[in-house]
């Protein structure tokens, strides 16, 4: 139920789920499995603006609530950008404030990130919004891989 966005021009870069194969980066998903979410499943492309948005999520009658995944962020180190988004389901429209990614950060192995879901998301019913930037140049990266999200209440 996972869908992706592809919001610049070239399309260069494209969130896709299977066996991650960059030039450097994760060679599977988290805990050894075949699949996770790429950008692309090779190297990213210069100039992206990608999106992949989860199912509906219901936090109706939810007072707190934990989004947490495992990640490699492997970029540049400079110029490449990430965001998670909370958007309302029935106009995505956003919810609070956007979290960043830090890309500057390359990472060796998945690592778990955890983000309190914004106040002003509790009590909809909500897609989450992971947002890849890129910027200009061609690099030999993997990007951002994502696995393992989920959603916990806290309350």
């Amino acid at each position: 139920g996972w869908t992706t966005e592809v919001n610049d021009a070239n399309g260069s870069t494209q969130w896709e789920l299977g066996t991650p194969a960059g030039s450097t980066g994760p060679t599977s998903g988290a805990d050894g499995s075949a699949n996770a979410w790429c950008t692309n499943l090779g190297d990213y492309g210069a100039n992206s603006d990608i999106s992949l948005r989860s199912p509906a999520i219901d936090l109706t009658g939810i007072g707190g609530a934990e989004l947490s995944f495992a990640a490699v962020r492997d970029g540049d180190g400079f110029d490449d950008t990430a965001e998670v988004r909370f958007l309302r389901a029935g106009d995505l429209t956003l919810l609070g404030a956007a979290v960043a990614l830090d890309m500057t950060i390359v990472d060796t192995d998945y690592t778990t990130i955890s983000i309190p879901v914004d106040a002003a998301a509790l009590g909809e019913s909500i897609i989450i919004e992971i947002n890849f930037v890129s910027d200009g140049t061609d690099d030999g990266y993997s990007g951002l891989n994502i696995d393992n999200v989920r959603v916990d209440i806290t309350n």
